[in-house]
């Protein structure tokens, strides 16, 4: 009785150490089979992995210089949503609406702004694999991710970051290849734009206002503008190494550039402020808008055209820099077949 006692409870020992290895075994496969599942991993500008099983096929998009890397891509037959301010603007769904017939039409949902609001229901309500945020939306991506959606945050402040993000999204959707070639383009756009600007010793000097008329509103040091005036060869006016400074009249006075540099802004308001009548920009005349702002927008690899037609107004123009045929050029090889549509 005693024997047969001992050996039944060795055999329950047994058998529980088997369960327990098992369960240890399937727990180790479960974990390496999920890694395994996981065939796209990029990170994104928050340092955060983002993962993907498969290229995204439903993807929500709520920031414009994100938006506009996805028709680069040739990535638009995966959006499924968008900032609302695509179709707000009058400038901005302008040229968008002839990328895509679906804006045109505003078919496509708008569940969210750029940088102020996101709806989380109605991105929820579209089933999104991916959703491409603006990084300063904290609270939506903390609730996004608390839903298991899977985010990707962007806010490039320099060329590598903004690259890294081509890179990164053209693998979430299935169109690296196509990334690896808009950024061999651009470096070699961007290394020819380099050779023809390092040579210059005095450097004029620009101030940038920001867009609606916000003279007093600019781009300070680590700034993207910042970057385009690097590369086309000029000096940010703005002393302040702050991205976003605000400044007062007599601040603007004692930097006194030698071009100002708007944004979707009428020149008018500018030469109205009487305060500003002692600038030698305004003086001169020396006032220029990047118009339309669709070309250059500096979040986009269109930042190599605003810095070539910089340039230009800076230095006048030469044998590089023919505007006409550079904006072909680069239109061309970021749209490809679309930008027939935008260069009309």
């Amino acid at each position: 009785m005693y024997l047969r006692r001992v050996m039944a409870f060795l055999l329950v020992v047994n058998v529980s150490a088997w369960l327990f290895l098992l369960s240890a075994c399937n727990s180790e496969n479960g974990e390496s089979m999920a890694t395994s599942a996981d065939t796209i991993v990029v990170t994104d500008i928050r340092g955060k992995e983002v993962r993907l099983s498969e290229p995204a096929k439903r993807v929500i998009v709520l920031y414009q210089g994100a938006l506009d890397g996805m028709y680069m891509l040739n990535a638009e037959h995966t959006v499924v949503g968008i900032q609302n301010n695509i179709y707000t603007n009058p400038e901005t769904f302008r040229y968008f609406s002839k990328l895509d017939p679906r804006i045109a039409r505003k078919q496509l949902p708008a569940p969210g702004n750029w940088e102020t609001s996101t709806n989380i229901e109605s991105v929820l309500a579209l089933k999104p694999d991916l959703v491409i945020i603006a990084s300063g939306q904290t609270d939506a991506i903390r609730l996004l991710e608390s839903l298991d959606v899977q985010v990707y945050a962007v806010s490039p402040q320099n060329n590598e970051q903004l690259f890294e993000e081509i890179e990164s999204i053209g693998k979430l959707t299935g169109t690296h290849e196509r990334a690896v070639e808009l950024l061999a383009y651009t470096r070699r756009k961007l290394g020819e734009i380099a050779e023809a600007t390092d040579h210059i010793k005095q450097k004029k000097s620009v101030y940038y206002a920001w867009s609606g008329g916000r003279i007093y509103s600019t781009s300070g040091q680590n700034s993207r503008m910042a970057e385009c005036f690097r590369l086309a060869g000029v000096r940010n006016a703005c002393t302040f190494a702050i991205d976003q400074p605000n400044i007062n009249p007599e601040t603007l006075i004692s930097w006194d550039p030698d071009i100002i540099l708007l944004w979707s802004t009428d020149p008018q308001v500018l030469y109205d402020k009487k305060e500003l009548a002692v600038l030698q920009a305004v003086k001169n005349k020396n006032v220029h808008v990047l118009d339309p702002p669709f070309f250059y927008d500096p979040h986009t690899l269109k930042i190599m055209y605003a810095a070539i037609e910089l340039h230009n107004v800076a230095y006048g123009a030469n044998e590089h820099f023919d505007l006409d045929e550079n904006r072909r050029d680069i239109m061309t090889n970021l749209y490809g077949a679309k930008a027939t549509a935008l260069l009309e």
